[in-house]
C-alpha cells in the first residue's frame, strides 16, 4: 500500500524505463512502482563501505552506507544495504536485519522496515538489478556496548539462504556492519544531554460549535493554530504547493482541518476504502501514546470519499493494516474547481472530525485526551498531477515511507475538557452528591462495560435515598431528612464512586 511521494521522480520517461526493473510485480501500484525506482537500478552502485558476501550464487551484498559513522543511543540510524541480483530467487524469499550487541544475542530485529521490504521483497527481484535497501533503525536509550553489529540475510519458512563466501555467524547470517556506538551512560560516559525535538508541536486549542460543513467559517478555526506550510517529506524544505492543517478538538472528537492549493483536482475514486492514495486525497496518521503501535490512518478525498485503517506496529498487519477497522470520522469538503475535468483548479478544503471512541482500538485501547497531553500525529497530502504525483507533509519523514511513527509531530491539547475538571457538588442537591465529570457517550459506557465507573444514570436515581446521618420518611415527616445544613453532612460520608449507604445499616 502507497502513501509515498514521488518527490524525486526523473522524466517520465526515465521511470518507464527504470520502471521495467519491477514490472515483475504486477500487483504492485503505478505510485507503488514510481516509488520502488528510486531503489532498484540496472547499473551497479557504489557503496561507501565495500563488501562481498555471497549468498549461493544468487545474491550479493556488495557493502553499505551509514548515515553517520557512529550511533548514539536512542537516536535513529540510516543503513542502505546495496544488494546485487545474479540469478532471481523464487517467490516468497524475505530479507532480515538483526542488530546485536555483542552480549545478549539479536536485540533488534528490523525485517520488515524499509520501503524495499514492504514493497519489494527478494522474491520478486530480477537477475541483472542493483537493489538499494534502505532502512531506518534507532539503537534502544539503554545500549549496552561500544558497538552494535549488523547481520543481514535472506529467509523463506524455515531456511536461509546459505553464505558461501565472506564474514558471516556460522548460521547463514551476514555479519555486515560493526558500527561505532557513541558515548551514553552505558559505557561509563556521562550522559549526553537530550536532544531537541526533531519534530513539529501544533497546539490544539477547543472547538466551539464546530460544523463540519467543509467551511472553516467558525470563530474556533480562525482563531487555531495552523501548521505552516507543508514541507517536502524527504528533505523538510519548502513544498513546491501549498498545504497547511489545523487541528481542533472537544469531549467528543478531533477535528482535523486541511487547506490545499491543487491546480489539477483528480481522483475517480466513489467507495468508502477504495485505494484514496493513488490520487488527490489528505491523510491523517495518528499514534496516541507515541510508541510507534497501535497508529490510525484516516484519509479523506476530494469527492469527501474516506479510508481507514489500523496497525498493530509499522505497516503491520501488511497490506494495509486492519482495514476492517471503522474510525466512523464525518467530514466535508468545499471545491475550488471540480474534479476530474480539463479546466485548471485552484484547490479544496477538508474538514474531518474523528470521534475519541475510535482510538479504544487495538491495544493497548486510548482514552479521549487531558487539557496538557500530548499524542503523537502526522499530516500529509498526496497530489496527482497529469504526470506522476507528489506528496508534501507536515512532520518529514526524511525517508520513502509516510509510516514512521517516531517521525510524527505532535498534537498539544490546550484548554480545559469535562474530564479534566475537579469533581463538583449539585448545588441544588440537598444531599451534596458527587457528580463525576461528564464523559462522551460512547466512552462513558465501554469504561462502564469494563468496571471502572459506576453507573452514572443510577446514581442520580439513587440521589433521593437517604443518606448516613438522616431520617428515614414516616407519616409525619414525609421529607425524613435531617433539617441539617449541608456542611454538616461530609463529602466522605458517600465516598466518590461508591453506592449510598443503606440506611438499614444504621
Amino acid at each position: 500500500m502507497n502513501r509515498i511521494s514521488a518527490l524525486e521522480l526523473v522524466t517520465v520517461l526515465a521511470l518507464t524505463v527504470v520502471g521495467g526493473c519491477v514490472e515483475k510485480s504486477k500487483d504492485l501500484t503505478r505510485s507503488e512502482r514510481e516509488q520502488i525506482s528510486r531503489f532498484v537500478s540496472e547499473e551497479a552502485t557504489t557503496p561507501e563501505h565495500p563488501l562481498d558476501i555471497g549468498f549461493e550464487d544468487k545474491i550479493t551484498l556488495t557493502g553499505y552506507d551509514l548515515s553517520a559513522e557512529s550511533w548514539t543511543p536512542g537516536r535513529p540510524m540510516t543503513i542502505t544495504w546495496h544488494w546485487k541480483v545474479d540469478r532471481a530467487l523464487e517467490d516468497g524469499w524475505r530479507l532480515f536485519t538483526h542488530v546485536s550487541d555483542g552480549h545478549e544475542g539479536a536485540r533488534i530485529n528490523e525485517d520488515g522496515s524499509g520501503v524495499v521490504r514492504e514493497l519489494y521483497q527478494p522474491g520478486r527481484w530480477k537477475a541483472g538489478e542493483y537493489i538499494r535497501d534502505q532502512q531506518e533503525i534507532t539503537l534502544p536509550a539503554d545500549w549496552n556496548a561500544t558497538t552494535a553489529i549488523a547481520y543481514v540475510g535472506l529467509w523463506h519458512g524455515d531456511h536461509r539462504l546459505r553464505i558461501t563466501r565472506g564474514p558471516n555467524d556460522g548460521d547463514n547470517r551476514a555479519r555486515a556492519a560493526t558500527i561505532p556506538v557513541g558515548a551514553s551512560a552505558a559505557n561509563g560516559a556521562a550522559e549526553t544531554p537530550t536532544p531537541a525535538r526533531e519534530f513539529p508541536t501544533l497546539a490544539v486549542g477547543r472547538a466551539d460549535a464546530v460544523t463540519i460543513d467543509g467551511r472553516l467559517d467558525e470563530a474556533a478555526w480562525q482563531r487555531a493554530a495552523a501548521t505552516g506550510a507543508f514541507v517536502n517529506t524527504m528533505t523538510g524544505t519548502p513544498a513546491d504547493f501549498r498545504v497547511v492543517a489545523k487541528a481542533l478538538w472537544d469531549d467528543e472528537n478531533l477535528y482535523v482541518a486541511f487547506e490545499v492549493e491543487d491546480t489539477y483536482l483528480a481522483s475517480e475514486y466513489r467507495n468508502q476504502d477504495d485505494h484514496l492514495w493513488e490520487k488527490d486525497a489528505v491523510e491523517i496518521m495518528v499514534d496516541p501514546d507515541g510508541d510507534g503501535r497501535n497508529y490510525f490512518e484516516m484519509q479523506v478525498s476530494p469527492r469527501n470519499v474516506s479510508f481507514d485503517t489500523r496497525y498493530d506496529s509499522r505497516r503491520q498487519p501488511q497490506p494495509i493494516g486492519h482495514a476492517d477497522w471503522q474510525s466512523n470520522l464525518r467530514s466535508a469538503v468545499t471545491l475550488r474547481g471540480e474534479v476530474d475535468d480539463d479546466d485548471e483548479d485552484e484547490g479544496y478544503t477538508v474538514e474531518i472530525a474523528i470521534p475519541w471512541t475510535a482510538f479504544a482500538a487495538g491495544e493497548p485501547p486510548a482514552r479521549a485526551p487531558r487539557a496538557g497531553e500530548e499524542w503523537r500525529a502526522n499530516f500529509y497530502v498526496m497530489d496527482t498531477q497529469e504526470s506522476g504525483q507528489r506528496a508534501n507533509g507536515w512532520s518529514p519523514p526524511k525517508v520513502g515511507d509516510f509510516h514512521v511513527p517516531d517521525r510524527f509531530g505532535a498534537l498539544r491539547f490546550e484548554g480545559a475538557s469535562r474530564a479534566d475538571g475537579p469533581t463538583v457538588v449539585q448545588p441544588d442537591s440537598p444531599l451534596g452528591m458527587a457528580v463525576m465529570p461528564q464523559l462522551p457517550p460512547g466512552l462513558r459506557q465501554r469504561i462502564q462495560q469494563q468496571g471502572n465507573i459506576p453507573d452514572l444514570e443510577r446514581a442520580r436515581r439513587d440521589d433521593n435515598r437517604p443518606q448516613q446521618g438522616e431520617t428515614m420518611p414516616t407519616p409525619e415527616n414525609p421529607v425524613g431528612m435531617a433539617a441539617t445544613p449541608m456542611a454538616a453532612t461530609p463529602m466522605a460520608a458517600t465516598p466518590m464512586g461508591a453506592a449510598p449507604m443503606d440506611p438499614a445499616a444504621n
